[in-house]
């Protein structure tokens, strides 16, 4: 019976050993894996970050594409202003050519009877009685007048002494339907009218030289 018993603690011994070395070996095997999951996680998370700072600096040169657009809308800013100088431009030209009412150089055709000189054309002196002959100075113009009553007629230009200018004058002619051409070589600033000299008191009219 006293031999049995150390037997038995030996038995118990070495299945303790046997115990703590399978533990020992468990602990060893479990530590490195525990680590390199430890550093996984450390090195994903540095991963994470340096995406997020890439996320950022995308965001910055967003915030330069809208600087680059804010120049844009500068430059339509200037085209609009441009646009308008040229209109204003177009107005000032309008203007200019509606205050000139001079007639153009070339034929001026009048009417001739004892009550009044008739404006035929240009259109701007058609069908006035007396019409005044707006002429440009320098230029030279022809006066066609046609008889339209078989009274005796002629045409001149005077000055402001009522003195013929540079011989423009032509005979007095009576016959119905027929015509007459004064040709002023170029017109001057002393020309003040146009006459009929036999009917003068109603057959008379300004000239005006610009």
């Amino acid at each position: 019976m006293n031999r049995a018993e150390p037997r038995s603690r030996r038995a118990v011994l070495r299945l303790g050993g046997s115990a703590a070395v399978a533990a020992l070996l468990a602990g060893c095997g479990g530590d490195p894996g525990g680590n390199g999951g430890e550093e996984d996680q450390s090195e994903n998370g540095g991963e994470g970050a340096n995406q997020s700072e890439d996320g950022n600096e995308t965001n910055e040169s967003d915030g330069d594409g809208n600087e680059t657009n804010e120049s844009e809308s500068g430059g339509n800013e200037t085209d609009g202003n441009e646009t308008d100088g040229g209109n204003e431009t177009n107005e000032s030209e309008d203007g200019d050519g509606g205050a000139s009412g001079a007639i153009e150089p070339g034929e001026i055709q009048l009417g001739g009877e004892t009550q009044a000189w008739l404006g035929v054309s240009p259109d701007q002196i058609a069908d006035e009685e007396n019409p005044t002959l707006t002429l440009q100075e320098g230029e030279s113009y022809e006066i066609t007048w046609e008889n339209l009553d078989g009274a005796g007629h002629n045409i001149q230009i005077l000055d402001d002494n009522d003195e013929v200018v540079d011989d423009y004058e032509t005979e007095i002619m009576s016959e119905q339907g027929e015509t007459q051409t004064l040709s002023i070589d170029e017109v001057t600033g002393e020309m003040a009218q146009y006459i009929c000299e036999p009917h003068q008191a109603t057959m008379n009219g300004d000239i005006e030289v610009q």
